[in-house]
């Protein structure tokens, strides 16, 4: 008996009817040629907890840490305790498996956790699933990998598992016993991946509120020439200026307001070339997740819920948890089945695929740089799209947008930069007025975004280019300035993070270092954590206290001020974080082992604990500070297990959960939630009151 091995009942029901599905069991469905799909629910197996090694592990205290299990173990989870039993049943049965799960370390993980917990020694391929439509999955099946292949991906996961364990359990215990010792009541939890993203936000907030701004100076004239006229801003000298080209002398800058006023000059450089614009490349997850924080103010999780569900319920998209770009060359021949589909499914969208042109290959089919997952794009499935909601109709007319963008001609249009000199002569030197614009000359790829200029889809977050359009000019012809304006600004901070923004610098991580040592390879990885996880993150360290959201931003607490500053550098540094991320990779790769990056962590670990255990921290009169200033006591929401924080609201205190996606209220009741309905209880008539009646 062959048996498959899928990460979820959803992928399993998907590959059993192209295997030939004939009769559903208890947790698994036999096939055709004696072959049976069965599934997980994610991850069915888990770490065990300290008190599970050890009773005197359940006790907080500072003198065990280090905590390091020797040797490491797992247990089902009592939610999974059903089907990890149907499933050991087959795989002693088994005379091979086929892992089916997501093909990512943590699919492998999902699949190689089971087969370990039942001592399953036999043969293994694993299937390369990147889509789950009919076409993607006979392709998998066509060609089915040795389990060997992919077993480096178990390894990086395990490898993940065991070192956000042995970090969180043993620094989360390690700075809310010390913290507890200065006075504090919270519980401060570090992790692995969370305490730098945190440690990002609240250094932006702190500099913000540290910022003193300065002012500066500009001063614009509107340009006379022989065809028309243009707006053009005046070039400050640099011994005028600060590090940013901004003039900072008030009176230098009044002058050349007056002088300009009327002055004549002459047009002294002209500068036009023709230009084209690829179209942008398919979404990886995080682009993704930036694109609709920025045109629709979604939440990272809000876009992983929404694609995985296109993924698994109505399968028109491939797997989104992708951290690449790029297409296989191999995909190129299914695009006009695909464009196909997207016309059956959406008649209105078929304009916009008839425009298409098929033969185009462009940059986005490149098979070097496709990792383990290709970029997110429609499948040739078709749906109804009535049945998707608001927020699906959303991120799938993106992907397919993005998509079919691919086959359409370059944007083509004309840049031209222009100096202009003004006024001079009498041994003075002229003043220099800048301006630059842009001329469309053939649409190309951008009339499928025609309908959403307010949300361009090349804009990385870098300031957009002018698209004013400049009158025709020579050099050397006249010019005359006029109607010139002198300006006071003031200088910004960087703004707060946005969900947008803040997944760009977990990716993008090597700008927010400082150590020379991570710089350099920091920007040949991927960052703090990966597209599948950096939602999560978000979301966890949300839940935790640490992040709130307001309006769009995200903004640290005191809870975050206080966890900074007990935490060394090195812990909330990105830059460390990322560094294991490329360890990570590496065991992924096959260049490096389990045994000895835990090796290496344990070693790290125990000595930075024993630095801390002997530096007298708690007793810091800035700790204590910080601790006083967190808003109060919190509670564990019975919900979801995040935290629940006092607040205030129409009609007085109540308690809310943090975490986005559960938002479970109660009365307050005694400065605490009323979980049992006490306040409701405790409610009695006044004495001598009469009820009122309302008439029918």
């Amino acid at each position: 008996m062959k048996l498959y091995l899928c990460e979820k009942p959803s992928q399993a029901k998907d590959l059993a009817a192209v295997l030939g599905a004939q009769k559903r069991g208890d947790g698994f469905i036999q096939c055709q040629g004696d072959q049976i799909v069965t599934w997980a629910f994610g991850h069915l197996a888990e770490q065990f907890m300290p008190d599970d090694y050890d009773d005197a592990w359940k006790r907080w205290e500072i003198e065990p840490l280090p905590i390091v299990p020797k040797p490491w173990k797992m247990k089902v989870k009592k939610s999974g305790a059903k089907q990890f039993k149907v499933i050991k049943g087959l795989l002693s049965k088994a005379d091979t498996v086929c892992i089916s799960t997501d093909y990512d370390r943590e699919g492998e993980s999902i699949a190689r956790e089971l087969m370990a917990l039942c001592r399953y020694t036999g043969p293994v391929t694993r299937l390369k699933l990147q889509a789950l439509d009919d076409t993607s999955i006979r392709k998998a099946l066509a060609n089915p990998m040795r389990g060997d292949q992919t077993e480096s991906l178990y390894y990086a996961g395990l490898s993940r598992a065991r070192a956000d364990w042995l970090v969180g359990m043993n620094l989360s215990r390690l700075y809310t016993l010390l913290g507890r010792s200065a006075g504090g009541e919270l519980t401060l939890h570090v992790g692995r991946v969370v305490t730098p993203t945190v440690a990002l936000v609240y250094e932006r907030d702190k500099a913000i509120d540290n910022f003193v701004p300065s002012p500066f100076y500009e001063v614009t004239a509107n340009i006379l020439v022989q065809r028309g006229h243009f707006q053009a801003k005046w070039i400050c000298p640099e011994d005028m200026a600060d590090s940013e080209g901004r003039c900072i002398n008030k009176g230098y800058a009044q002058q050349v307001a007056q002088a300009s006023g009327n002055a004549r000059g002459r047009i002294a450089k002209v500068t036009q070339k023709k230009c084209k614009e690829s179209a942008p490349l398919p979404f990886d997850l995080t682009s993704l997740q930036q694109y609709a924080a920025k045109r629709w103010g979604m939440t990272a999780q809000h876009v992983l819920d929404t694609t995985q569900s296109l993924y698994e319920t109505y399968k028109i998209v491939s797997y989104p948890r992708t951290e690449s770009r790029y297409l296989p060359d191999s995909q190129h021949p299914d695009v006009p089945g695909i464009l196909q589909s997207l016309s059956r499914t959406d008649p209105e969208f078929a304009g916009v695929c008839a425009g298409a042109d098929v033969s185009r290959k462009g940059r986005a089919f490149d098979d070097a740089k496709v990792t383990a997952h290709h970029a997110i794009v429609p499948t040739n499935a078709v749906v109804n799209l009535g049945d998707l909601s608001e927020r699906e109709k959303q991120i799938y007319d993106a992907i397919r947008r993005f998509y079919v963008a691919q086959f359409y001609e370059p944007y083509q249009f004309e840049s031209t930069d222009v100096i202009a000199e003004i006024g001079g002569g009498n041994q003075q030197q002229p003043l220099q007025f800048v301006a630059k614009g842009k001329v469309p000359q053939a649409m190309g790829w951008r009339v499928l975004f025609q309908q959403q200029d307010e949300h361009d889809p090349q804009d990385e977050g870098d300031e957009k280019e002018e698209n004013a359009t400049l009158p025709a000019m020579s050099e050397g012809e006249g010019a005359q300035a006029s109607s010139a304006q002198f300006m006071e600004k003031m200088t910004r901070p960087a703004p707060h993070f946005t969900e947008a923004t803040l997944l760009a610098a977990m990716k993008n991580i090597a700008r927010f270092v400082t150590e020379p040592q991570f710089k350099k390879i920091l920007k040949e990885t991927s960052g703090i954590g990966t597209s599948a996880t950096r939602a999560g993150i978000i979301e966890g360290a949300i839940q935790r206290g640490y992040l709130i959201r307001q309006k769009r931003t995200l903004r640290s607490t005191t809870k975050a001020a206080a966890l900074m500053m007990f935490v060394p550098k090195v812990v909330a540094s990105p830059g460390m974080t990322a560094a294991w991320e490329q360890e990570l990779e590496r065991i992924e790769l096959g260049e490096q082992t389990m045994s000895a990056f835990l090796a290496e962590l344990e070693r790290w670990l125990t000595k930075m604990i024993v630095k801390v255990k002997a530096s007298g921290i708690a007793d810091s009169a800035a700790i204590k500070s910080a601790l006083a200033a967190d808003k109060g006591p919190t509670h564990d929401c019975p919900t979801c297990g995040s935290e629940m924080r006092q607040r205030k609201g129409q009609y007085g205190k109540f308690w809310g959960c943090v975490s986005r996606s559960c938002n479970k209220t109660f009365d307050d009741y005694r400065g605490k939630p009323d979980f049992d309905g006490k306040k409701k209880r405790a409610k009695v008539k006044p004495k001598g009151s009469r009820a009122k009646t309302t008439a029918a």
